[in-house]
């Protein structure tokens, strides 16, 4: 495992017990760790407390190497999964998939997961997801793919923000929280 993941682990790690549990993990690599999700969660107030524990450069068998660490022991309600895009020259990158989701299952049962699929419209992309997107029952895994094209890059953000907060809701939506994710 390299050196800087393993120190942004443990640095993850020494906070987790101020954590509260049964709330919202992100657990991704480069594209989710430099994703402004703590701007975009102030501005909607959601109703979880949300743990962003993604590390840039994270590969999928790194990621099982520090599932407990930076997820399990935080015993979340819901995890995003948003892993792959450093695995593109792994054969083996769905298979480890297959089995991080799997490993998330046993260890966290109640759990909901929602995986995000890679953003690039590359072959190996478009490949992974359709692999990741067979793993969900829509019960306990779900997929969703981010939009990939805005008209700027806060505008994306802020529109593959709204897609993921959806997931962040336990109730269903009402029309004042309709308008204020309008106005995200």
């Amino acid at each position: 495992m390299k050196e800087y993941i393993h120190s942004k682990a443990n640095s993850m790690k020494k906070i987790n017990d101020l954590a509260l549990t049964g709330e919202i993990v992100i657990f991704g690599s480069t594209y989710m760790s430099e994703f402004p999700i703590y701007e975009l969660t102030n501005k909607c107030k959601p109703e979880n407390a949300v743990y962003n524990r993604s590390i840039k450069g994270l590969t999928i068998k790194e990621a099982m190497e520090i599932l407990d660490d930076c997820v399990v022991d935080i015993n979340p309600g819901k995890i995003f999964v948003s892993l792959g895009e450093e695995d593109e020259s792994n054969p083996n990158a769905v298979s480890e998939y297959t089995e991080l989701v799997s490993e998330i299952r046993q260890k966290l049962p109640d759990a909901i997961i929602i995986l995000i699929g890679l953003l690039n419209g590359s072959s190996f992309a478009q490949s992974f997801n359709k692999s990741i997107l067979s793993l969900c029952d829509n019960k306990h895994v779900k997929y969703v793919e981010l939009v990939n094209r805005a008209p700027s890059e806060n505008a994306l953000f802020k529109a593959q923000f709204k897609q993921i907060s959806s997931f962040f809701r336990s109730d269903p939506i009402t029309m004042s929280d309709a308008f204020e994710l309008l106005s995200i």
